[in-house]
């Protein structure tokens, strides 16, 4: 397995981008599988890993887990014409390896064991995986993994032509406008990469893209959450209820919208999504902060290892489908709101606990230090 630590020099870089394309192209036929809600994040940096895998010659398709659900990303896929496929099974039997791009675990269910893991590719911390691949590349200094594959597009020995990079460099625009909370949290890796990526940006078709307003029916889902409203010390949770799976991204932008309209630190807009199509039921719950100290990602943690965060907004999903039959559904949502809600409210707790006891055992250090110079000098 090729786990690279990056520098930030050139010659750290040029050499990860050459192990970059030694391991992909050892493989003729590549899956890339984005789990989970497929955000534009995931879809660019799939999209621009698939185009290097076809300059050299070989064959990539994108798999997403979950149909796109916000206008804004059916606009972006559609505009820049990105082949995605929706399906939750990949068949192993098509190709000679996959990758997996912004996703802390790069463990695929429908693939397990049967073929290797070529590349896994994130800007979140690694979670435990039985799954190795054979190139690891993840930084946390970086805002979004479209930052790390523009680091790797600059520094490859392959050349696009002007079209390619006008749309390589768009896609990885938005991917990191996106995951950057429109470029308000930035690190110095996502301003090396958008220096780069500036002179191939289509700036008009970006625009375009970004300024599409949310849907009538995250609108709903907004005023129910805010309806909802539930403190808890500097926390704030806001269940929504039941939503379709088509417009799964509701929650996310509903939090989006309401840690700005609210006083508090930290909110969590959740609700049970239903897929009736692939019979699915799932509680999905996302949490932004405003508060630099809260480790969202410990937070997720505690609760389940099914999801993660990077520094200001995270998300977790629990699966439901034990209670596809329920026969009541008002009960089955208390049941649901009242359990999300304690679990929250003790991860909270005990992440401030435990924040506490540090900070009193630094205190103790420094006090011993104080008084051993102080007999030290007597």
């Amino acid at each position: 397995m090729l786990s690279v630590s990056w520098g930030k020099d050139r010659k750290s870089l040029q050499k990860a981008a050459k192990q970059f394309i030694e391991t992909i192209a050892k493989y003729k036929s590549i899956a890339i599988y984005i789990p989970g809600s497929p955000d534009p994040d995931a879809i660019a940096s799939a999209y621009v890993i698939k185009l290097i895998i076809e300059r050299l010659g070989n064959k990539a398709d994108i798999f997403a887990e979950k149909k796109l659900s916000l206008p804004q990303n059916k606009a972006f896929t559609n505009k820049l014409k990105i082949p995605l496929s929706y399906d939750k099974k990949v068949k192993p039997s098509r190709y000679d390896a996959y990758i997996v791009p912004d996703f802390q675990n790069n463990m695929v269910e429908s693939i397990g064991y049967s073929i290797p893991c070529a590349v896994h590719i994130d800007h979140h911390s690694a979670a435990q995986s039985p799954i190795k691949a054979d190139f690891t590349y993840i930084r946390e200094d970086a805002g979004s993994t479209s930052t790390l594959v523009a680091l790797l597009v600059k520094n490859l020995d392959i050349s696009f032509n002007q079209d390619e990079m006008n749309k390589i460099a768009t896609a990885l625009t938005f991917g990191i406008q996106t995951d950057t909370d429109k470029y308000n949290n930035l690190t110095a890796l996502d301003v090396e990469a958008l220096r780069f990526l500036t002179k191939y940006t289509d700036s008009i078709l970006l625009e375009a893209i970004s300024s599409i307003p949310p849907s009538q029916e995250t609108l709903d889902y907004y005023k129910i959450a805010m309806a909802n409203e539930v403190s808890h010390k500097d926390w704030g949770f806001f269940g929504i209820g039941y939503i379709d799976a088509k417009t799964r991204d509701s929650i996310a932008l509903s939090a989006d919208m309401i840690i700005k309209s609210k006083p508090y630190k930290t909110i969590a807009v959740y609700a049970i999504v239903e897929d009736i199509n692939k019979a699915e039921l799932y509680l999905d719950v996302s949490l932004r902060t405003m508060n630099k100290s809260v480790d969202l990602n410990r937070v997720i943690k505690r609760i389940t290892p099914n999801g993660g965060a990077r520094k200001y907004k995270g998300a977790y999903q629990v699966r439901l489908n034990y209670f596809l039959n329920s026969p009541d559904r008002e009960i089955l949502w208390k049941l649901i709101d009242t359990t999300t809600k304690e679990a929250l409210r003790k991860s909270r707790d005990s992440l401030y606990i435990t924040g506490l006891e540090s900070f009193y055992n630094n205190v103790k250090v420094k006090l011993f230090s104080l008084l051993k110079k102080e007999n030290g000098s007597n």
